[in-house]
């Protein structure tokens, strides 16, 4: 029990989450192959200072899919852990709650 803690409808909510970032991380928590969302890294761009948040997929991991959240000048690297025979279908409707998936390194 103690292992998910810090895990509340989803995601991982031990250390910091950019703001108006968690509706979306919880929405892909919600997905059909989706086991668990965790945010990690925050870092600053200097190159990026206005925008809503945008969320991209930017490659494939052992355990599913690394993400990175962008929100002002700030950017987060979020992990999203997928059963490896659901990675397809989760990448599909990734797409349909609006996370950008890059034409690259195999993605698309």
């Amino acid at each position: 029990m103690a292992r998910f803690k810090y895990i509340k409808r989803g995601v991982k909510r031990k250390h910091q989450i950019l703001p108006k970032i968690l509706p979306k991380l919880e929405a892909i928590a919600k997905l059909e192959g989706v086991e668990k969302v965790v945010p990690a890294v925050i870092s600053y761009s200097p190159r990026r200072r206005a925008g809503g948040p945008t969320l991209r997929l930017t490659r494939e991991t052992k355990a599913g899919f690394k993400l990175l959240a962008h929100s002002g000048g700030a950017i987060q690297e979020v992990f999203v852990v997928v059963a490896k025979e659901k990675r397809e279908e989760v990448k599909n409707l990734l797409r349909s709650v609006g996370v950008i998936v890059q034409n690259r390194q195999g993605l698309d």
